[in-house]
Formats: C-alpha cells, sequence, structure tokens
C-alpha cells in the first residue's frame, strides 16, 4: 500500500508539474525564435547597408555559405571576399519570408523564401533573383544565434509575381 502511495504521489505531482516544465520550455523555444527572427532582420540590415563587417559578425568562423550557381563559401574570410566587391555599390531591396523555424538545443534551422533585387548604383544591369534558401544556426559561447550554414536554391514556386 505504502508503495502505490508513492506512485500516486507522483503521478500528482507530474499532473500539477509537468504542465509547467512544457510551458517553461516553450516559452524558451519562443524567445529562441524571436532572437532568430530578429538576427534574420539584422542580417538584412547589415546587407542593404553595406555594412560588411556588421554581417560577417553574424556567422561563425567555419560558416559555409551555398549560393546556387556559386561554388561553396567555406569560412569567413571566403565569405567576406565573395560579398566585398558588390557592398555599398547597389541599391537593394531583399525581402524573407520565413516559412519555419525549429530550434534544436543549441542548434536551430531556418527555410524561408526570399526575393532579391540589385540595381547598381552605376546604371548596370539590374540582378533580381528568388527562391528558397535553409539558414542553420548556432548558439555560440556567448548566447548569440550565429550562421553556420546558408544555402539558397531557385525554385518554380518562388516568384516575383507573388511577393508581397
Amino acid at each position: 500500500m505504502r508503495r502505490f502511495g508513492w506512485c500516486l504521489a507522483l503521478v500528482a505531482v507530474w499532473f500539477v508539474a509537468g504542465p509547467v516544465l512544457a510551458t517553461d520550455s516553450d516559452q524558451k523555444v519562443r524567445k529562441d525564435e524571436k532572437a532568430i527572427r530578429a538576427g534574420v532582420d539584422e542580417w538584412l540590415s547589415a546587407f542593404q547597408a553595406g555594412d560588411l563587417d556588421h554581417l560577417m559578425a553574424l556567422y561563425l568562423p567555419d560558416a559555409l555559405v551555398a549560393l546556387h550557381g556559386q561554388p561553396g563559401l567555406h569560412g569567413k574570410d571566403a565569405i567576406r571576399a565573395y560579398f566585398a566587391p558588390g557592398m555599398g555599390k547597389n541599391d537593394i531591396d531583399f525581402k524573407i519570408e520565413i516559412d519555419s523555424i525549429h530550434v534544436h538545443g543549441r542548434n536551430a534551422d531556418l527555410v524561408s523564401r526570399y526575393w532579391f533585387t540589385a540595381k547598381p548604383r552605376d546604371g548596370g544591369p539590374v540582378y533580381r533573383d528568388a527562391g528558397r534558401s535553409v539558414v542553420l544556426y548556432k548558439r555560440d559561447e556567448d548566447g548569440r544565434w550565429k550562421i553556420r550554414l546558408d544555402m539558397d536554391q531557385a525554385t518554380p514556386d518562388v516568384r516575383f509575381e507573388d511577393a508581397k
């Protein structure tokens, strides 16, 4: 009988504390998702402003950027070298619509649709690109979400006509 009482007490504690524990976990995930969304906005602002140093601060040192039609960019030096020549030379319109964010402890993934237009300030040809991207994040030692993989591709279901 005594054993049954302990089991019953544990079940009662679970029913009372279980939802509280789940709520704390849900709140942490929502906080992480909010931080990642803020990071997306920060990335867009830095990119559109041509602030290469700020942009590079959002990547992990060993990050990989894989843009469709381009060789993979391994590490911040390669990423910087790719972005540097065009930074600040174009009027940028870059829209991102987030489809999903999933947080897994110190890692997270984001799937989005994007529409990108670059209008060279020197009057050169306008460049447009639309598609989907997957960005994998990792929380660094300081607790900030940093990009460890940024991969995009052109897809027929994301077109400029569909941009909001």
